[in-house]
């Protein structure tokens, strides 16, 4: 395979030394642990000299109990360009001023000791674009879109689909970065929704078509990275590599006993996925390339009969309002039975 910027057939691990690589935490929330750690893992043990973590602004209910991914607008103490450079002195401002919390990007960046950049949705995934060209500029010629759970190998209609848009900007992204770029799903099921069955179903049907590309088994090196960083981050899908690597297997019950994940052996893999094998069975984000903003993006959605995770959170808003007060209240399974509904009737 030949890349239009000169890359030949190599492996990615051999791409990411040559060129590197910024690895971006798809789903938003907690992935910026695991895009952290990867990173961590990649200059320690394969020698991959840069290497940078980007998160996607858009944190869970627990953290930021209103709707919608973090608008750059609300965003202080942060260096805006094409991306937000998030340093550990960030915070973002809701409610019009009432609530004020610290993203966790802004964490790992004070591990970092430097600003990492972040990925806001405001611009759909032409944003999105225009800040990985950004870094591209920098040095980080290649893209690792790192998933944890495996939902972006979602076609879309699964019923144990909660949060389908953020992951399928991130791919719809990755499709449209011109350059050398690979999915990466750590951790299948970890995240509560697609079943660690399902996903591993998915990566061997990828896969039938040549579309694994190979994988990475973290080791017990990174327990005190991860212990580190889990004191101080908010991520359920995040600590399911960590158990797995102490050796904790079985089954765990996450996001407020709403969701159980299967830990296995398999939690310390990373599987590493050709962007086009996978978004030729994603329609949401295949219909997402080119758009630019995120209330496009959820209109696709809308025609598309597949509800996302905005819809749950506008739902949760109409029903138990916002802000702090908020938190621990929501019926998740009842809210997704609602917006389910509503969204399918409409299409």
């Amino acid at each position: 395979m030949k890349f239009g910027w000169g890359i030949t057939s190599l492996g990615p691990l051999s791409v990411f030394r040559r060129h590197g690589v910024a690895v971006v935490g798809a789903g938003g929330a907690g992935d910026i642990v695991s895009a952290y750690v990867m990173c961590k893992f990649l200059r320690d043990f394969f020698s991959v000299s840069k290497c940078v973590p980007v998160a996607v602004l858009w944190e869970r209910w627990v953290l930021d109990p209103y709707p919608g991914p973090v608008p750059r607008s609300e965003i202080v103490n942060a260096e805006s360009s094409k991306c937000v450079y998030v340093c550990k002195d960030t915070k973002v401002v809701r409610g019009g001023g009432t609530y004020v919390f610290r993203p966790q990007a802004s964490v790992i960046s004070e591990l970092l000791g430097t600003p990492i950049p972040a990925l806001t949705l405001d611009n759909g995934v032409l944003g999105m674009l225009d800040c990985i060209n950004e870094l591209r500029s920098k040095g980080y010629g290649a893209l690792m879109v790192l998933d944890v759970g495996g939902d972006i190998l979602a076609r879309g209609y699964e019923d144990d689909l909660w949060s389908p848009l953020a992951d399928a900007m991130s791919l719809a992204l990755a499709r449209s970065f011109n350059g050398y770029s690979v999915v990466a799903v750590l951790a299948p099921g970890a995240d509560g929704e697609l079943s660690y069955e399902y996903v591993m179903s998915r990566i061997e049907e990828i896969s039938s078509r040549g579309g694994l590309l190979g994988a990475i088994g973290l080791t017990r090196d990174l327990l005190r990275v991860y212990e580190e960083v889990l004191k101080i981050t908010k991520t359920e899908a995040g600590k399911v590599p960590y158990e797995a690597l102490r050796g904790n297997v079985g089954s765990s019950a996450i996001r407020g006993g709403s969701r159980k994940v299967k830990i296995t052996p398999n939690s310390i893999i990373t599987y590493l996925l050709s962007t086009n094998e996978v978004i030729n069975d994603n329609m949401l984000a295949k219909e997402l390339i080119g758009t630019s903003s995120i209330k496009e993006a959820v209109l696709k959605a809308e025609a598309l009969g597949i509800p996302t995770e905005l819809h749950l959170e506008v739902e949760i808003a109409k029903t138990y309002g916002t802000g702090p007060e908020t938190i621990g209240k929501v019926n998740w399974s009842l809210i997704k039975e609602k917006v389910v509904k509503a969204i399918r009737q409409k299409a």
